[in-house]
């Protein structure tokens, strides 16, 4: 199976937020390898970031020849990094806003097991999987400060004399998530389409030192509705990319200003029609896994691109076997330890080893494999994420100096 390997260490999205704080402020050791951003490593007095959810390297290769990118090619540097595993927005945007790789924040997919409440949730939406609404756990005894980690990149800024914003859609911008992972920073919420634009560029105008950090979910969310190959996709892409270029021209162009642009994942196209949902083909399969504190089995955790299983004590290699034989080459069962031990996880701490499952399902290029049950778990998407492929694991880093 086609995989990349994520390159923690210097050349991974995870190496992203100590860069930034060495780019600040001078301090503190790793981030990215000194080759990655080249004459552009050294001291600013301001730096923006901006998320662009699923503008992964092969869509920065589709759109090459967009003005912007041109202008990062000619001006800055554009370099190829890795997602971290999984390749998912839960991981990648505590990861951005903590500065903590997913083996340490243990927030590792859209759907995991929250030891305390001994139940699947979905952090970034603070609700138990499956609900249709944001913020259920509102009404359980978890405390989001033993959910999410405990310090932000904000935080640590602000010790430093670097003043930070945040710039999310009015819809995210108070969430539980978001008041638990932009302490430090001044959050500024935007309305629609460009608007996040407009809130990084005022952002800059003030006095510095600053970091600016926008997230951009148009190219995810249309890549989940019709695919990263349709029409929908590049107009998406395209609006995003003229908008980077509009912002370009709207910073001072003081020469002490960086824009950074990068994804937190790719996307890969899939056919919903073709999933196939394990709990459907091999029924007894709920005999084998754990239960929570509802009596249900914990399951699904993960995506469909990424499976992961609650396996009972010593069924491990029965799961593996079982639903590799009736996976074929539609997939690779692997026990989760072996990609623990492997590194794929990075340093896999005790906040992760408690939450992430015990089998993972990683479906081959343009296959899913899901869990189903009505009115709760489906898969629809047209493009998903979070395997290992290149598609979903190789992102950009664009970063032009402004002036």
């Amino acid at each position: 199976m086609d995989e990349a390997r994520p390159a923690y260490g210097g050349r991974c999205f995870a190496d992203i937020p100590g860069a930034v704080v060495r780019l600040l402020t001078g301090d503190g050791e790793g981030g990215l390898d000194p080759d990655v951003l080249g004459d552009l490593d050294r001291r600013w007095t301001r730096v923006a970031l901006v998320l662009v959810d699923a503008f992964g390297w092969s869509c920065a290769e589709r759109h090459a020849d967009h003005p912007f990118l041109r202008r990062v090619v000619a001006e800055g540097r554009l370099a190829r990094l890795t997602s971290q595993f999984p390749s998912t927005t839960s991981a990648h945007m505590t990861t951005l806003h903590t500065g903590l790789p997913v083996g340490e924040t243990g927030i590792y997919e859209w759907f995991q097991l929250e030891p305390a409440l001994d139940r699947v949730i979905a952090p970034l939406l603070f609700s138990y999987a499956g609900d249709d609404e944001r913020e259920t756990l509102r009404a359980s005894d978890l405390d989001p400060a033993t959910l999410y980690p405990a310090t932000t990149v904000y935080e640590r800024l602000a010790t430093l004399g670097v003043a930070s914003s945040a710039v999310q859609h009015s819809a995210i911008a108070d969430t539980t998530f978001s008041r638990a992972t932009l302490r430090g920073a001044t959050v500024r919420p935007f309305e629609q389409g460009g608007g996040w634009a407009a809130r990084v560029a005022a952002a800059l105008r003030e006095p510095g030192p600053a970091y600016v950090v926008a997230y951009v979910d148009d190219v995810d969310a249309t890549g989940h509705v019709h695919g990263p190959a349709s029409d929908a996709h590049v107009a998406a892409a395209t609006g995003v990319l003229d908008t980077l270029e509009t912002l370009a021209q709207a910073v001072p162009a003081d020469g002490e200003t960086l824009l950074l642009v990068t994804a937190d994942h790719g996307q890969m196209q899939v056919d919903p029609e073709t999933t196939v949902f394990v709990n459907e083909a091999w029924p007894e399969i709920v005999d084998h896994l754990r239960r929570g504190a509802d009596g249900r089995p914990l399951a699904p955790a993960g995506s469909a691109r990424d499976l992961f299983l609650h396996v009972l004590p010593g069924r491990v290699d029965e799961v593996v076997s079982h639903l590799q034989g009736l996976l074929g080459d539609l997939a690779s069962v692997r026990p989760t330890a072996e990609l623990v031990a492997s590194g794929h996880l990075g340093r896999a701490g005790p906040r992760l080893r408690e939450r992430i499952g015990d089998v993972v399902v990683l479906p081959g290029l343009g296959a899913t494999v899901w869990w189903r049950e009505p009115g709760r778990f489906d898969m629809l998407f047209r493009g998903h994420h979070g395997g290992l492929s290149p598609a979903e694991m190789l992102i950009p880093l664009a970063a032009l100096p402004i002036g």
